[in-house]
């Protein structure tokens, strides 16, 4: 029963930060496109992002508990020494290459900081705001893609 459980919590984790890249990257950022001048819309921008970020973190660090207590539940290294061990360490190293994206986006690039922090110092040629979005399009095909390898498992 507790594994069941475990699995549930990492689903709902998985569906609250992949929902709320969604929501962001197909709602949120082109609605505000639209009026990109209007100090109001990037206000909420900032306010919503900073809010997400806080719901991204702990649904991260639930899904880092809940992976590494299935992981130590798997039937040791008779398993892990099959494919399905091969492409549950594809799995893992997407999800590093995500988790090191998110830290890059929420730590060093900073877009939801008020106006006068300063942010990454890169040429103005590209806006700072634009850069962030872009990280977080490549958070979300890697989440996806991670998902798309997670149900893989499942079925092995």
């Amino acid at each position: 029963m507790l594994n069941y459980l475990i699995t549930w919590i990492h689903l709902i984790a998985v569906v609250i930060l992949i929902g709320g890249l969604i929501f962001s990257q197909l709602v949120l950022t082109p609605a505000v496109r639209n009026a990109a001048s209007d100090p109001t819309a990037q206000e909420v921008i900032r306010l919503s992002g900073q809010r997400f970020r806080t719901i991204a973190w702990a649904s991260l660090i639930t899904l880092i508990l809940t992976g590494a207590y299935q992981l130590l539940n798997e039937s040791g290294s008779a398993r892990i020494e099959t494919v399905w061990g091969v492409v549950l360490m594809l799995k893992l190293f997407l999800f590093v290459i995500a988790f090191g994206l998110i830290l890059i986006h929420d730590f060093i690039m900073d877009p939801y900081a008020p106006a006068s922090k300063p942010s990454l110092n890169v040429p103005a040629s590209v806006p700072a705001s634009s850069r962030a979005n872009t990280v977080q399009k490549t958070i979300l095909v890697l989440t996806l893609a991670i998902l798309l390898v997670a149900s893989y498992l499942s079925k092995t």
